[in-house]
């Protein structure tokens, strides 16, 4: 459940209305951190004073602001809340004008006006009533020690505030260049051809029918690069360990391949004296567990004595 980020009053007239202000947006956007590509440490921001280099404790920041003759001042938090006590808790409601003439550019942040304990009733009252009259009310909020011109409207079974921009904030058409060029006159023909185009894609506006596809996009990707940089991490498997039998079985089997490949061409069989004189011990043990005779092949020395096999020297 979101935390309310302003408790105060709705007030207009003689009518004050204890509110407490949510946000009613939320960003959804991928928000990336900066990270060190050696070792994936995030990285750091730091206060660092421009003067001598170093490291600025919190306690020690204050707000600065350059004049227009560049002078420098300074200022605290509580100076600037001590300039406008009374409005920092109390939305107050000037006039209630026809939302028709409010220009949507105007519109900034829109927050969700909840009604405290014990309000309901003058809440619902207050909703209804500029349901029924079509009117909005318009009046100032100080929010974190910002002014901001707001409106209060019904929305649902409730009410929502938006802030406003300055009308000096708005840029306006007449200072951009490409309105200095001519207007393009505009046929009878294709405005009605146009506008037939508009009547036949004409539907009800579903919010739900248009989700944000580039962040599912690149929620997918970074879930896909996850799995890859597990998998990466984990390393190749090792490979299984050969037992000294199955490395004999495998090269008894290669050379019977062998020879029923020779036998298929017609070619003479490859001996199998070498393999069994390679092996054997080995080779006395598989026909034994055969049940046939034990093949007594010669045995071959080294120069000094000790067999082939890397064993005690030969009797």
């Amino acid at each position: 459940m979101s935390r309310p980020v302003w408790v105060g009053s709705l007030s207009f007239g003689p009518v004050t209305l204890p509110v407490r202000v949510h946000g009613a947006v939320v960003s959804r956007q991928v928000q990336f951190h900066l990270r060190h590509d050696a070792d994936g440490a995030c990285i750091q921001n730091k206060r660092v004073c421009s003067a001598d280099g170093e490291e600025v404790p919190l306690e020690h920041v204050v707000r600065g602001y350059t004049l227009a003759d560049g002078r420098q001042v300074t200022v605290t938090s509580g100076e600037l809340e001590a300039l406008d006590p009374m409005a920092s808790q109390v939305i107050a409601l000037e006039k209630f004008v026809d939302p028709a003439r409010v220009d949507s550019l105007l519109v900034d942040t829109s927050f969700h006006l909840m009604p405290a304990k014990g309000a309901e009733h003058a809440h619902a009252l207050l909703a209804a009533a500029l349901r029924e009259s079509g009117r909005v009310g318009v009046g100032r909020w100080v929010l974190y020690q910002k002014g901001h011109l707001c409106l209060v409207r019904p929305h649902a079974r409730g009410l929502v505030l938006s802030t406003l921009h300055a009308v000096d904030e708005v840029v306006s058409r007449e200072q951009l260049s490409e309105q200095g060029m001519a207007e393009a006159a505009v046929e009878p023909g294709e405005l009605e051809a146009t506008l037939r185009l508009i009547e036949a894609r004409s539907a009800d506006f579903e919010p739900g029918r248009y989700p944000d596809v580039h962040r599912e996009r690149v929620l997918a990707f970074l879930e896909r690069r996850a799995r890859a940089q597990a998998r990466t991490r984990r390393g190749p498997r090792p490979a299984p360990e050969v037992t000294p039998r199955e490395a004999e079985t495998g090269a008894l089997l290669g050379v019977l391949e062998r020879g029923v490949a020779a036998l298929r061409a017609g070619q003479p069989l490859p001996s199998v004296e070498g393999a069994l004189r390679l092996r054997p011990r080995v080779a006395a043990r598989e026909v034994r567990e055969r049940g046939g005779d034990t093949p007594t092949p010669e045995r071959e020395s080294t120069p000094d004595g000790v067999d082939d096999e890397g064993g005690e020297p030969a009797p």
